[in-house]
């Protein structure tokens, strides 16, 4: 993970993307959130705009759907310091001593 995360900064670093602030970031993912909802939405039939995507191209959307949205929260992680690798430990370690009903 930290290989992401120091990858997504240097992509950001030369696309000049540092200077957008922790919020701004939140909605471009919040945008891509709803972009990956959309390509589900196509690949299970539910909503195709008429275009008949065929099954391959439908799930290969969502994939690059959810790279984007991987790619805003991992810059999102960035921006306040927060390693994920670390954070995804701790918090699966937590989840699996909780119940839910």
């Amino acid at each position: 993970m930290k290989d992401y995360q120091r990858y997504i900064h240097e992509l950001e670093a030369m696309h000049g993307w540092l200077k957008l602030d922790l919020v701004h970031n939140c909605f471009l993912m919040g945008e891509e959130v709803g972009e990956v909802f959309k390509a589900v939405r196509r690949h299970e039939k539910l909503y195709d705009e008429g275009k008949g995507t065929p099954t391959e191209a439908a799930r290969a959307q969502v994939g690059e759907e959810l790279v984007d949205v991987f790619n805003y929260l991992v810059a999102i992680a960035n921006r306040v310091g927060v390693d994920l690798e670390e954070a995804f430990r701790q918090k699966n370690e937590r989840n699996q001593q909780r119940t839910w009903t």
